[in-house]
């Protein structure tokens, strides 16, 4: 039998003996780790990030001091068994799976190391010594304390993972119980009721998604060319690789400054500044112009002397490049952009790409800052541009993925080639978004140290949006990027907000006609049958609730409103609101019941631009087209083809107001003579078949009767 004593003198000496071992001896290691320079078991501090596959992620360390002395050895060695040892069929439902990854262990010690730090307080100092009742004790704990459900779940989850490894371990690091808490789920143990697949990330508010979005588009087309083309002068600057530096070659220091200077006097260019200092030579970047060494000291008393007596103006800043791009229709500043804001402006530029490719593609954070430079491509056959990635989720994903070429495609639109083209004539790393850019020393010009990780996005995006804010201020006062009232921006609320907008607004959001609509059931998904659809299920869960909501509020505008309905699906449209209205409710607690649910509710009406359609795929007239030009006829309607003879369509009242305020607006143009015959023709048809569908849905307008001092008026 193992004695106290036997157990506290066993594992040291184990530890002892593994003390020059590899942490992550038999695990997958990114390309071009040094072995030499991975952690030991000896180690105070156990480095995992050689074996995490995503880059973008920050490193990830284990610092075993923060742990209870002796209850350190035993989470040691079960920390080694989660890293050497197949991944145990009794902590999930997933099957077949190899080890855990390397971000599971992370979270496992983190966790563990609260329940540590509680069996202390114990006064439980080995694993061995807890039994059933001190769990018990243990979840009233984690049931008291101020966390989120989340967090409980975690907890527990680690505590069944000790028990799990438990035939890895050595009989003095096992836990004296049968199984926790009964077995128990660690859901049910942290009363949490929400089960199944349910995305709980919030979406990006609209009033913040749109102009977001439009920003970030603007920045790509109009701002981010300059701000390109100004950093790569001042890297050519930096590096004595800039054509003007050429006359320079060969020439002493003196010869250098009275030819600059001369050249100055001749071309007007005035010499760099200190804002700090006005009037004051910035010497830094003079000796940059010069070709010499960028270096305070670079130019001596002597030719500072020669410079402050030649009469050449000094600017206020050092600028850099030239402001070629507009803004509505004017130039996006009035004057070049300096030295000291350019490093702020590139990353203003990269967290806009981000924003674009992360938001119009459907992928996930980590995807997007994994993703690296030659990663557009184009399917041969269908023409559509793609995304050439490494998956971002997966419990088979290993470091050895990175050295892979990227061979996963996901579906995208042309403005996210062109962020990503821009990414490219950017910086010449090798990731899209690196940890930071090269030669980015100077006055005030930190890249930052962060990866681009969770915290760095979320940082990147707010410096976009105080920049925008801060720089371009709308004409009634308000700011150009209202704030999300939710919480703050990061980059894990585009997808679901993505899946958002698709359903409820596919043609309002995309101002650049993107057509989302067409590319719902393509983003994420590749054509070998290894793509990543549980994106598509936010974008059921969205349906089914803009659905419900639309069912809703038809059947409450005909019912209590008395809106009136006209048009050929006008029947149809009562029936179906009718029977939509039957639905009390119900409760939706794993994904196959949002479809089931989705086919029972839908009522198949789309309200679209000043008409609605109640769609019958065989009466439809826009499927009918699509056939005849050998098209694939969609499911859904599509509005782009509407034809105003067509048996699905229905006029509200709503509908019909619509009409009501573009018709003005038609009928000037067909009497304005300065507008083209062509146009003006085209505006009279537009007008005439407007007013004939107002005549036709007030004609069929039942009389409303009321009574007037009790007779029929």
């Amino acid at each position: 039998m193992t004695t106290a004593n036997d157990a506290a003198a066993t594992l040291p000496a184990l530890l002892n003996e593994l003390a020059d071992r590899e942490v992550l001896h038999i695990r997958s290691l990114r390309h071009g780790t040094d072995r030499a320079a991975l952690s030991r078991v000896g180690d105070r501090a156990w480095s995992l990030a050689e074996a995490q596959p995503d880059q973008h992620l920050e490193s990830i360390t284990l610092h075993w001091p923060t742990f209870p002395n002796l209850l350190e050895y035993d989470f040691k060695v079960f920390i080694l068994a989660t890293l050497d040892s197949p991944y145990p069929p009794a902590l999930g439902r997933y099957t077949g799976i190899d080890q855990a990854s390397i971000s599971t262990v992370h979270l496992w010690f983190k966790r563990l190391r609260v329940f540590a730090t509680w069996l202390r307080h114990r006064g439980i100092d080995r694993l061995y010594e807890v039994n059933d009742r001190d769990l018990d004790q243990y979840l009233d704990h984690v049931r008291s304390i101020q966390a989120s459900t989340s967090t409980r779940r975690q907890l527990f989850n680690a505590v069944r993972a000790v028990w799990a490894y438990a035939p890895r371990l050595p009989l003095e690091c096992r836990m004296s119980v049968v199984e926790p808490w009964q077995g128990r789920s660690p859901g049910e143990l942290a009363e949490d009721i929400q089960t199944g697949r349910g995305n709980k990330t919030a979406r990006i508010a609209v009033d913040t998604m749109i102009p977001l979005l439009d920003w970030a588009l603007r920045i790509v087309e109009d701002i981010g060319p300059d701000v390109r083309d100004a950093w790569r002068e001042f890297r050519q600057l930096y590096t004595g690789t800039h054509p003007g530096q050429a006359r320079f070659a060969g020439l002493p220091r003196t010869e250098r400054m009275n030819l600059f200077l001369r050249d100055a006097q001749r071309t007007g260019v005035a010499l760099p500044g200190d804002p700090e200092n006005p009037g004051t030579i910035d010497y830094q970047y003079l000796a940059c112009l010069l070709g010499l060494r960028v270096q305070s000291n670079s130019i001596g008393l002597g030719l500072r002397s020669i410079a402050e007596a030649s009469g050449v103006p000094v600017a206020g800043d050092f600028f850099i490049g030239s402001v070629a791009g507009q803004v509505d229709g004017r130039p996006w500043r009035d004057k070049p952009i300096t030295a000291s804001e350019l490093p702020q402006l590139v990353w203003v530029v990269t967290a806009a790409c981000f924003v674009i490719v992360s938001y119009l593609s459907g992928m996930r954070p980590g995807e997007v800052s994994n993703l690296r430079r030659g990663c557009r491509a184009e399917d041969p056959d269908s023409g559509e541009l793609l995304l050439l990635g490494h998956r971002g989720k997966g419990h088979d994903r290993t470091a050895a993925e990175s050295r892979r070429p990227a061979s996963r495609p996901w579906a995208v639109v042309r403005p996210v080639h062109q962020a990503i083209d821009l990414l490219e004539t950017l910086h010449a790393t090798d990731l899209l978004f690196p940890t930071r850019l090269p030669g980015s020393g100077g006055r005030r010009s930190r890249m930052g140290a962060l990866t681009w990780g969770s915290r760095k996005v979320t940082l990147e995006l707010q410096r976009l949006q105080d920049w925008v804010n801060s720089t371009f201020t709308p004409a009634d006062g308000s700011v150009a990027i209202p704030p999300d009232p939710i919480k703050h921006l990061h980059g894990s609320r585009f997808r679901r907000t993505l899946a958002y907008f698709i359903v409820r607004r596919p043609r309002g959001l995309i101002a650049a006609a993107l057509q989302y609509g067409h590319l719902k059931t393509k983003v994420t998904l590749n054509y070998a049958a290894q793509g990543d659809d549980s994106w598509l299920d936010d974008v059921a869960v969205e349906r089914l609730e803009m659905v419900l909501e639309q069912s809703e509020d038809d059947w409450t505008r005909l019912d209590e409103d008395n809106e009136h309905v006209s048009g050929p699906a006008a029947a149809e449209y009562r029936r179906r609101s009718a029977g939509a209205a039957a639905f009390l409710g119900r409760t939706v607690r794993a994904q196959a019941s949002v479809k089931r649910l989705l086919e029972q509710s839908d009522t198949d009406i789309h309200h679209g631009e000043a008409m609605t359609c109640v769609h019958r795929a065989e009466t439809a007239e826009c499927r009918k087209e699509k056939l005849l030009l050998g098209l694939p006829a969609d499911d859904g309607p599509d509005e782009s083809l509407c034809h105003s003879n067509c048996a699905n369509l229905a006029y509200t009242d709503r509908d019909i107001a619509e009409h009501r305020r573009r018709l003005p607006v038609l009928e000037i143009e067909a009497r304005d003579p300065m507008t083209p015959r062509p146009r003006r023709d085209r505006a009279a048809a537009k007008a005439a078949q407007i007013c004939a569908v107002i005549e036709l849905h007030e004609a069929s307008r039942p009389e409303v009767t009321h009574m007037e001092g009790g007779r029929v008026a």
